[in-house]
């Protein structure tokens, strides 16, 4: 996670933020680390509109605190073996010493020239002394973010005496709550941002269970509802309804059905889910069994929904039985006009995430999506080489919305690793970048893997580069927050009778280019017959398999 903050941060900064699922093969159990920033105390909705701001995705009005770094260190903290120093050593060699810059770093430099016209220290961070850029392939280094390792390595040696665990700690502390976090908050309070050094201090990357729920045999994790991680396992539990091996792979008859229940989960994450520090979200009646039932049964198998209604999971749940919030009952969303969402937060910027799945010789689990902190919209605090997330822009400035902003609440974000077990044992760990695409992707991906194991095993390459399909049927988790409701996107290997059935089913579909739905999924599973371990990566991003 260090080393990609440093040379990708196109993708991901350490400004960001780091969603994480561990696997402890001593604990046998499955953990989520909740890096995910928080707004200061002084952020309301009230603040935002007295002074005719909103969310859009760039500066500091959508800042959040940087999470990334608390969830990377916290994971080393509880479950490491090695020293702060020892993870970082490479990340500060790059930052100190270089590294070559990919082209499509360069392309967000390039694409971003004019959001650091109004930010200088983004000019000095990224372009060279004379205003240039650096061309692809040349030699960037970035000392400020040295120098704030750096500094994080010497508040470990300072308390290498009490113990690993403490020295982490005391590298996260100078972070949070050290001369570091002064800096930034000096240059917040110097540009009107509403952040207090306390708003630093007091941050935590949140331990927490993880939703679950077993799909035909396998045990799927993700982050609870404060993510958008349990539209997967929703999904999943409506689709255990359906025969989707006998319907055939990529049939008109399987992507309709994939595509609605993915509408029915997509409804419900809009209405119901939000920071659990706030909300109260029906989760058990949301993953019960018995409500996927009751919303299967609304799936038409020859129209597609134009509606976009959320069920009443109260109805199977124990503990909430009432909803204050906005649920959604949509009856045609065709008809309420405005743009759809990207697939991915992409406005002549490039924004993007970015993927780790690694299972080790002894069965141990680290999922992660680290996002946020881009080249494309964050503000350098200062001297410190850090880009401030801008996940604020997640938020709602609606106050009947459960997913609204509110002092120290964490965004509804869409960062959302996958840990599969089988039979109580590791089996799959999974991610993929793409904002309201990720659930679709790995949904897409795990189908693939286990309905349809015999077609790609032991290839697991194949079953990523699969055509797939996106729909745009929800509203989009990035400001402004647009809805495409019915559009679908087929890549273009889709057949044209499939294509053609699609649309006479009431698809608004269009046809897109070959592996042209831009999430990439990457995984590492062990196969259950042998032991071994095959890793896979999607050839629609620069995503690579490894072993050593």
């Amino acid at each position: 996670m260090l080393v990609g903050g440093v040379v990708e941060q196109d993708l991901y900064s350490l400004g960001g933020e780091g969603l994480v699922l561990v696997y402890p093969r001593s604990e046998r159990k499955v953990t989520s680390v909740v890096g995910q920033g928080w707004a200061p105390k002084g952020a309301t909705i009230d603040w935002y509109t007295a002074r005719h701001k909103d969310l859009d995705g760039e500066g500091l009005d959508p800042a959040v605190i940087p999470g990334a770094i608390h969830a990377a260190l916290t994971v080393l903290e509880k479950w490491g073996t090695m020293s702060f120093e020892q993870v970082s050593a490479r990340a500060i060699e790059y930052a100190r010493d270089g590294f070559p810059l990919r082209p499509r770093t360069a392309a967000s430099i390039e694409g971003n020239l004019d959001f650091f016209k109004k930010w200088p220290g983004n000019q000095r961070y990224w372009l060279k002394p004379d205003g240039s850029m650096y061309k692809p392939g040349e030699t960037i280094k970035l000392p400020t973010l040295a120098h704030t390792l750096t500094l994080m390595v010497e508040a470990e040696r300072a308390a290498a005496s009490k113990g690993r665990a403490a020295g982490v700690v005391a590298a996260r502390d100078r972070f949070y709550k050290g001369d570091i976090a002064r800096e930034m908050v000096a240059f917040l309070k110097q540009h009107q941002a509403p952040f207090e050094l306390d708003d630093f201090a007091e941050f935590f990357a949140k331990i927490e269970e993880p939703a679950t729920t077993n799909y035909r045999g396998y045990q799927v994790y993700k982050h609870s509802f404060g993510s958008q991680g349990p539209v997967l396992l929703e999904t999943l539990n409506i689709l255990e309804n359906f025969d989707l091996k006998s319907m055939k792979r990529n049939s008109a008859e399987y992507i309709h059905t994939i595509i609605e229940a993915l509408k029915l989960g997509y409804a419900d994450r809009d209405s119901y889910y939000g920071d659990p520090a706030f909300v109260q979200t029906p989760g058990e009646g949301l993953l019960s069994k018995a409500y996927a039932k009751q919303r299967a049964a609304l799936i038409d198998p020859k129209h597609a929904s134009r509606g976009f209604i959320a069920g009443n999971p109260m109805a199977f749940d124990s503990k909430v039985k009432e909803w204050k919030y906005w649920a959604a009952n949509i009856a045609d969303g065709t008809k309420s006009g405005g743009p759809a969402p990207d697939a991915e937060p992409i406005r002549g910027t490039i924004k993007d995430t970015t993927h780790i799945s690694v299972i080790d010789k002894e069965g141990n689990i680290f999922d992660a999506t680290p996002s946020g902190g881009w080249i494309g919209g964050a503000v350098i605090l200062g001297n410190t080489g850090i880009g401030m997330s801008v996940r604020g822009e997640q938020f709602w400035l609606d106050p009947t919305r459960a997913a609204q902003l509110r002092p120290r609440s964490r965004p509804r974000y869409t960062l959302t690793p996958s840990i599969v077990l089988r039979d109580g044992q590791p089996f799959m760990a999974i991610g993929t970048p793409g904002g309201d695409n990720q659930d679709q992707t790995i949904l897409q991906a795990f189908l693939n893997v286990v309905e349809f194991w015999n077609d790609w095993y032991p290839n697991l390459h194949e079953a990523f580069e699969w055509p797939r399909v996106q729909t745009l049927h929800f509203f989009g988790s990035f400001w402004p927050h647009n809805a495409g409701f019915n559009r679908l996107n087929v890549e273009a290997p889709i057949s044209d009778e499939v294509f053609k059935e699609l649309q006479a089913r009431g698809h608004n579909a269009s046809r897109v280019r070959a592996q042209s739905i831009s999430s990439c999924a990457t995984a590492v599973l062990i196969d259950p017959a042998s032991g071994n371990r095959i890793a896979g990566a999607d050839p629609r991003r620069d995503c690579y398999a490894m072993a050593y």
